[in-house]
This record gives structure tokens, C-alpha cells and sequence, in this order.
């Protein structure tokens, strides 16, 4: 009888003594992860390696637009002493100046033109030939008149320029003494429908010959 009133007692204590353990390890054990799930999700992402090289690129093709002023950094009146040394045009060799250009260039569909000879001579034209580059208000070859009535508005207007097989047809953007000329297939009535050719940043002039 003794012995089963201590049993019962000792159970009682156990008891007791659970009871009394704090719990705070559950807690505890739940509360980094907690922590540790905001401080990630509040933190900021590391930044890739194509995120951070987006900018420049961007930045690069903002530059190279075509305007009255030229493509990109081949400014009008450049002379070719400076252009030979960046790389964009190379020895003088043959008789077509816009074989000069670099094969870079050439093969983006950019030819550049000279008045002068050698290193002193300057940029008077910069012509694209393919929808590599744009204009800066959007323009690439290979749109049609009617979108660039769209772009330009009134200040796209048609003239007729002096040529080697005679009198034809551009549109043209006119500012100042220069002008950006769209061209398209010789002899065309330049109709809406009509496509692009070529675009040409130069100096204003009534002539466009065929430089070769």
C-alpha cells in the first residue's frame, strides 16, 4: 500500500514537471525563420550581369542616329585624318571615295564621302544604305513615303535634285544649310507606296551625282 501511495505520488510530481518546462524553443525555433524570410524579401536583388550592361548598349544605339549632323559620332566636316585614326575609314585606295570607308561600316550599309584628299580632307556626306540605323526621328530604310509623312509632317517635302542620268525625284528633310535626303528607286513618282532606299545626311545642294 506504501509503495503504490509513492508511485502515485511520483507520477504526480513528473507531471508537475512538465508542466512547468517552457516552451519558448517552438517559438524560438520559428522566430529566425521568420526574421530570416523578411530580411530576404526586403532585400535587393543583385543586379546581373545583362542588367547592368543594358544601359551602355542602349546608350550606344541612342548615339548612332542619323541627322543633319551626321551618324552617330561621324560628324559632317570630320576630317578623314581624325576618321583614319578612330577606324572608320582606311587608306585611300581606288577611285570610289566610299570604298574608304571601313569594311565595319560598309557592311552596317554606311558609305562616307569626302571633299578634299587626304587626311585633310572632311565628311560632306554620310549615307546609309540598310535598317541597321534610323533617323532620330525614327526613320529607317525601307519605310515607306507614307510613313514618313507620318514622322515628319510638313517639314517632309519632294524635290527634284540634278543627277547623272538626269532630273529625279527625293524627299527630303531641309534645317539650315543642310538636309537629310531619302531616296528612292530611280525615276519613281515617289508614292506613298514607295519604299526607301537610301538615306543621306549632307550639305544642301540641288545636284546628287553618283559618286562611282
Amino acid at each position: 500500500m506504501k509503495g503504490r501511495i509513492a508511485l502515485v505520488a511520483l507520477a504526480a510530481a513528473v507531471l508537475l514537471m512538465g508542466c512547468a518546462v517552457p516552451r519558448s524553443h517552438t517559438s524560438a525555433s520559428s522566430q529566425p525563420a521568420t526574421s530570416a524570410s523578411q530580411s530576404t524579401a526586403s532585400a535587393p536583388a543583385a543586379p546581373t550581369a545583362s542588367a547592368i550592361a543594358k544601359p551602355s548598349a542602349t546608350a550606344a544605339s541612342a548615339a548612332w542616329t542619323l541627322s543633319i549632323n551626321g551618324l552617330g559620332p561621324l560628324k559632317l566636316g570630320t576630317t578623314y585624318g581624325a576618321l583614319r585614326q578612330q577606324g572608320y575609314v582606311t587608306a585611300e585606295t581606288g577611285d570610289c571615295p566610299g570604298s574608304w570607308t571601313s569594311q565595319a561600316l560598309q557592311d552596317k550599309g554606311v558609305s562616307l564621302y569626302p571633299s578634299g584628299q587626304g587626311d585633310s580632307a572632311v565628311l560632306i556626306e554620310v549615307s546609309v544604305t540598310k535598317a541597321t540605323y534610323a533617323t532620330v526621328s525614327g526613320a529607317k530604310v525601307g519605310y515607306t513615303m507614307s510613313q514618313l509623312k507620318q514622322l515628319y509632317g510638313t517639314q517632309l517635302t519632294t524635290e527634284t535634285k540634278n543627277g547623272n542620268g538626269g532630273p529625279f525625284k527625293v524627299a527630303n528633310v531641309h534645317i539650315g544649310a543642310r538636309e537629310i535626303v531619302f531616296y528612292f528607286p530611280y525615276g519613281s513618282t515617289i508614292a506613298d507606296t514607295d519604299v526607301v532606299q537610301a538615306m543621306i545626311a549632307r550639305n544642301w545642294s540641288a545636284d546628287m551625282m553618283g559618286e562611282c
